[in-house]
């Protein structure tokens, strides 16, 4: 009887670990459309909510990276860029490991640059705040020891495998 128990303890532990990922693979899922609807709007404010508080600390406060971002996106503007498409494709399982749940994200980005369209795949790492109860956003390859902000999270490791980015670039015929 005791291993009975034992049993249906461990399977509906199981079950509902399994249901609070799925759970969590959907919100991290709008949560990075959001951000990428946010980027086409270039609405700074929203899609910095997305952003991870450590990204946010190092540039010095999320009004400093809203002004940053203004400029960039007015300077890459004037010199004929402009974002075409942007969206969330897929989410990776999520796992929990040292003490968070974390999961990464597929980007599918169409730019246009002058007379060059740039269509890449990009990967965020997505960190879960359980106390807000929504999903912040690092670009994933700048997570790897080589990356610029790497330094911002002391003792980071993760059993993700994230892919490498790709990125295309072809000529626009009109």
């Amino acid at each position: 009887m005791k291993k009975i128990t034992f049993l249906l303890f461990i399977f509906c532990a199981t079950q509902v670990f399994s249901q609070n990922t799925e759970t969590l693979k959907k919100e991290a899922l709008r949560d990075a459309q959001a951000a990428c609807n946010a980027t086409l709007k270039e609405d700074f404010k929203t899609l910095l909510t997305f952003t991870h508080p450590n990204i946010l600390k190092a540039a010095g406060g999320a009004e400093v990276m809203e002004e940053y971002l203004k400029t960039t996106f007015n300077q890459m503007k004037a010199n004929g860029f402009a974002y075409e498409v942007a969206e969330t494709k897929a989410v990776s399982d999520v796992v929990k490991e040292q003490g968070e749940y974390r999961c990464y994200v597929e980007n599918y980005n169409v730019m246009k640059m002058n007379d060059k369209r740039i269509t890449s795949t990009s990967y965020m790492l997505g960190f879960y705040n359980e106390t807000n109860k929504k999903w912040t956003f690092v670009e994933a390859k700048e997570m790897k020891a080589t990356g610029s902000v790497i330094a911002y999270f002391p003792e980071f490791k993760t059993s993700l495998k994230i892919p490498e980015n790709t990125m295309e670039m072809t000529d626009i015929k009109e």
